[in-house]
């Protein structure tokens, strides 16, 4: 009769529920404002509602029939059209929510009034990366250079962070 050995310290090394978790620093950075600002940006997008509230419809946009899913089939977009029909919108926890309107609320309450260009860059920057684009996309839009916009959001970061430890403000 064989014996089977099993290693269950394999299982171990492979698997640690706490290896995507950042860890927090312990007083603000720039980095750390930075990343706070563009999830406060994120979670914002994820909100319900927007403009055109009331002309949205629990309707389809378009009623597919038999002959259109098979000419969608063929060409290769039933896939994608079947995505955007199934796709849902999850929306954001209050605690999301609190937290955005206070890291979004920060460019405003501690650049706004001294440093206007800073905050402006600040915004700027922070709403590009939570749209997933970069500070070239700023500087196309805006006018300017990537490398100024990225060189002001970096340092108005530095500055909201020391304004957050000078106020003691908990690290989230």
């Amino acid at each position: 009769m064989a014996t089977t050995v099993l290693k269950r310290d394999l299982t171990v090394a492979l698997f640690d529920p706490l290896a995507d978790v950042p860890e927090l620093p312990a007083v603000w950075n720039g980095p750390h404002v930075a990343t706070r600002i563009v999830e406060g940006f994120a979670t914002l997008r994820l909100m319900p509602g927007g403009i055109r509230i009331g002309t949205r419809s629990a309707w389809p946009t378009y009623s597919y029939e038999f002959a259109d899913l098979i000419a969608q089939h063929e060409q290769g977009e039933l896939e994608r059209t079947m995505a955007i029909q199934n796709r849902t919108r999850i929306t954001p926890t209050a605690r999301q929510v609190e937290r955005a309107m206070k890291a979004t609320y920060w460019p405003t309450k501690y650049l706004y009034a001294n440093q206007p260009d800073l905050c402006e860059s600040v915004n700027a920057v922070a709403l590009a990366h939570a749209l997933e684009r970069d500070a070239g996309w700023v500087a196309r839009k805006r006018g300017g250079y990537a490398d100024t916009w990225r060189a002001r959001h970096d340092r108005g970061c530095e500055i909201i962070a020391a304004a957050l430890a000078a106020d003691r403000v908990p690290v989230f």
